[in-house]
């Protein structure tokens, strides 16, 4: 293998070190996804970063996005025509839809990490291409990989798009390596120490109830929650009643099973 294809030990441990940050906010799906994007960022010195999260692909039924973070444009406008291509006409349409077709057909893969000129075929073709001359060069991004994989869930998926802003050189077959170690990692753990986009979200809670769930999943007591926050034992109840709720939950072990394998959620800033 050339040198510029080999991952080398640096490359593993700074991955290894990114991966540990998202478990540390796995409980928080929208924190941990937030520092993922970040972390490529720096990792494959990127500048965009695309991370969804996908349901019913392969289920005969419409797919729809659980989960959706964008990190790094380079103003809003430009944020705003990607939204709007996204947004427009099938998924069929996109050229990366072939690999998503082909993941869930007869040869059932796992997942695949693509080059850009893998799945357009080549640097000239691509740079003839509506896609690149009118939406990525007017958002200002050109070379991308992009990663796809299969989560624990069935017919559910983990995606992820890498780019390089316009005149930047183009990603490196050892940056595409080190994209599809990362990503078979962090598809494996979504749903389980790291939670899910189809999941309640910690987001949604004001910081009472979230800060009475930090005592919960510590093992105190309504009471002794009360005594500690300076709150009445009814305050409490309705705090953590308004937590069961929110997660579905009908008891405390129910609630707390959510939680099992995952760091507690940290308290708001």
């Amino acid at each position: 293998m050339k040198r510029s294809g080999r991952v080398r030990a640096a490359d593993v441990m700074k991955s290894t070190a990114l991966l540990g940050e998202c478990l540390e906010l796995g409980s928080d799906r929208v924190g941990w996804a937030e520092r993922l994007n970040e972390g490529l960022q720096g990792l494959l010195d990127a500048q965009v970063v695309i991370a969804s999260e996908l349901t019913g692909l392969g289920s005969g039924e419409p797919d729809e996005a659980v989960g959706l973070w964008r990190t790094g444009w380079a103003n809003a406008d430009a944020e705003r025509r990607w939204r709007d291509y996204a947004a427009k006409g099938p998924a069929e349409q996109k050229p990366e839809y072939p690999v998503i077709t082909k993941m869930f057909g007869r040869e059932r893969e796992r997942g695949v990490t693509l080059t850009r000129d893998a799945i357009w075929g080549g640097t000239a073709v691509w740079a003839r291409s509506r896609a690149f001359n009118e939406v990525h060069r007017v958002c200002g991004i050109d070379d991308y990989i992009f990663s796809i994989r299969q989560m624990p869930k069935a017919a559910t998926v983990s995606t992820l798009w890498v780019h390089r802003a316009v005149g930047e050189p183009g990603f490196t077959p050892r940056e595409r390596r080190l994209l599809a170690l990362l990503h078979d990692q962090i598809a494996t753990l979504v749903g389980g120490a790291l939670a899910s986009g189809a999941e309640p979200g910690l987001r949604d809670l004001p910081p009472r109830p979230r800060e009475v769930l930090g005592y919960l999943l510590k093992g105190l007591s309504e009471k002794e929650i009360a005594a500690e926050m300076g709150l009445s034992k009814p305050t409490v109840h309705e705090h953590a009643t308004r937590l069961y709720r929110h997660f579905d939950a009908s008891t405390r072990a129910e609630l707390l099973a959510r939680f099992i394998g995952r760091f507690p959620p940290r308290p708001l800033d």
